[in-house]
């Protein structure tokens, strides 16, 4: 994603809007940016304790309300508090909360009282948008901790996997998950071997609004030993189109359990271990065992090298240690080096 992101000329004109010229790496010089900026919020805060405490002291530092909506009514009341004292842009704020992909809005107010932030950002917390509102409310600070043109009225947060997101978009979601799990907070925890009980321990001491996914992905990154995050659910092979091409004339295949999401941590990154994502999951391994058998979770030594693509690409051989635990319909694993 970063390198994808690199290349992109909407982060290296944003880069350049922030100061920052001609980085060769624009994105990791828009996070250590972000990250000067949070710093030298902190000086009036010090011993700020938890990412949670944190995101609301940004809040206030960044110049917007955060309202979460829970409920049809909530959303109502919001739009007439603010439409009726002439922000007209609250007026559509109902259509631009309609369906399964926005997740939240941060507008401009235009009639701003002397005592009241400038923004306000609106978090969609109803049915299953609760389960992200941690995230979203972090990705509207990523907004404005990146405005450079004071003249837009608003941001919006597009959360749908099946559709590709903007430059900026994605930009700011790694902002998000940079800060919602505050690495001066998260590091001093992240002792001995990584476990998921291990894991769901900070969230619920950092960030206990944070979801599952999201904190597993997060701290895995910050862990100083080695470890591959792995996320297997039934998937079809790459290229594989649900043989909705086929004019009837071929059975479609049946969707196997497969690596979808793969991310090695920075200390699995120098020992040259990574996984390769969408490979089928092995039938010997407790990944496989623990989906196939519904098992609320299972760990066992294996070797990486019987994982194996249909084209006969192997990873090499190495022993590790897989901590496999059921979630929904999808198993979630961590990887370790022995």
């Amino acid at each position: 994603m970063c390198a994808k992101l690199n290349s992109s000329i909407v982060v290296h004109r944003l880069a350049s809007d922030l100061g920052l010229r001609g980085p060769a790496d624009p994105v990791r010089a828009i996070l250590s940016y972000c990250h000067r900026v949070v710093k030298a919020f902190l000086v009036d805060y010090p011993d700020c304790p938890t990412p949670a405490k944190l995101l609301d002291f940004l809040a206030n530092k960044l110049s917007t309300r955060i309202i979460e909506i829970h409920t049809d009514e909530d959303l109502q009341a919001t739009v007439l508090e603010y439409a009726t004292r002439g922000e007209h842009a609250f007026a559509t704020l109902q259509q631009e909360l309609c369906d399964d992909q926005s997740y939240g809005i941060t507008l401009k107010l235009q009639n701003r009282q002397p005592w009241e932030p400038g923004y306000v950002s609106v978090i969609d917390c109803r049915g299953r948008k609760s389960q992200r509102r941690y995230h979203t409310k972090w990705h509207e600070l990523g907004h404005l901790l990146i405005l450079t043109d004071q003249t837009r009225l608003a941001f919006y947060r597009t959360h749908d996997p099946t559709q590709p997101k903007s430059a900026e978009e994605s930009l700011v979601d790694t902002i998000a998950g940079e800060f919602s799990f505050y690495p001066r907070m998260v590091k001093p925890l992240a002792r001995g071997e990584i476990s998921f009980e291990k894991i769901e321990e900070i969230r619920t001491d950092l960030c206990p609004e944070a979801s599952f996914y999201s904190s597993i992905l997060n701290v895995t990154k910050l862990w100083p030993m080695p470890c591959i995050w792995v996320e297997a659910k039934l998937a079809h092979k790459r290229g594989h189109n649900n043989g909705q091409h086929s004019f009837g004339f071929q059975d479609t295949p049946r969707p196997t359990l497969r690596a979808v999401y793969t991310t090695p941590n920075q200390a699995a990154r120098e020992l040259q271990i990574t996984m390769i994502p969408n490979f089928r999951v092995p039938n010997q391994s407790v990944i496989h065992q623990v989906f196939h058998d519904e098992m609320p979770y299972a760990e066992a030594e294996e070797d990486l090298g019987m994982w194996e693509s249909s084209d006969g690409t192997q990873l090499p051989s190495r022993r590790v240690r897989v901590k496999a635990k059921r979630v929904g319909d999808s198993v979630h694993a961590l990887i370790l080096p022995i």
